[in-house]
């Protein structure tokens, strides 16, 4: 069985457990390699639709997995029973879907034990909501794979009062690390009050946070700095294309702040490869 990077990176992401769910499974492969593994014990495997929920049980029955992995039919967790799974995946599905996933199950989910998610679109929509309903994204990886990139997160439910230098916690942790300025010099690893922070600062390293993954800056992820040299790339060329239009328009004008943001908040994130 031949898994590509971007699954086998998100099943790296799983803490070893009795059972998870694993929702939109497709063909199963992420849960039979969780079994086979022995990361975990049981899968239920789920999809809404038919097709890959029939794919998924060939593979599992060629590979011997059946008394391991269980199929089911669900919209998102509606199939699941509370205390069934441990944890859940979605993968390889937009950030709203992952988001309507979570707040219709929320009960449910908030019961367990660990959340992981690969977002493939709103990103930034998907960290904030996760901050904002109590989880803790305490792990995050990249992949770079066919031309595209692939982050991923795994998150825990209930964690409010844990670990609290995540975002909306003790920020005094986490701008030790991050690119906060003083009197013009980054701020990298040096202690210092939070008092010194300016609400701006915080504003700005929420943003980032949520837009680029607070384990991935804290960890400066390799691939993560290849991203946001890319992205920096891409936005200057869009900035120029604009300037060098004769007449601006007011939308124009509110275009080019919002580049502006966004580059200088790549260029903050950067400060985060500099020892």
């Amino acid at each position: 069985m031949l898994l590509s990077d971007r699954m086998r990176a998100v099943a790296g992401l799983v803490q070893p457990c009795k059972s998870i769910a694993d929702i939109g499974c497709d063909h199963g492969y992420i849960a039979m390699e969780l079994v086979r593994s022995k990361t975990c014990r049981h899968v239920i495997a789920m999809d809404i639709n038919s097709g890959p929920l029939d794919r998924a049980k060939q593979n599992i029955v060629a590979y011997n997995m059946q008394d391991y992995i269980k199929t089911r039919l669900s919209d998102g967790v509606s199939a699941l029973q509370m205390g069934e799974a441990e944890g859940i995946i979605c993968a390889g599905m937009g950030g709203r879907l992952i988001l309507s996933i979570l707040e219709q199950g929320k009960e449910l989910i908030g019961n367990m034990k660990q959340v992981i998610l690969q977002p493939q679109s709103e990103l930034a929509e998907v960290r904030n909501y996760l901050r904002k309903k109590g989880y803790l994204i305490d792990k995050e990886d990249l992949v770079y794979e066919d031309g595209k990139y692939y982050p991923m997160m795994r998150a825990l439910p209930g964690a409010f009062g844990r670990l609290e230098w995540q975002i909306g916690g003790n920020l005094e942790q986490k701008c030790k690390k991050s690119g906060v300025y003083r009197n013009g010099i980054p701020a990298y690893r040096q202690p210092f009050t939070i008092s010194e922070i300016s609400i701006e600062e915080v504003q700005r390293l929420t943003r980032v946070q949520d837009t680029y993954g607070p384990c991935l800056l804290t960890m400066a992820h390799p691939i993560l700095k290849r991203y946001l040299l890319w992205q920096k790339v891409n936005l200057e060329n869009i900035r120029g294309n604009l300037l060098c239009q004769k007449q601006t328009t007011d939308r124009q004008q509110s275009r080019l702040a919002e580049l502006d943001e966004r580059l200088s908040d790549i260029v903050f994130c950067l400060y985060c490869y500099f020892k």
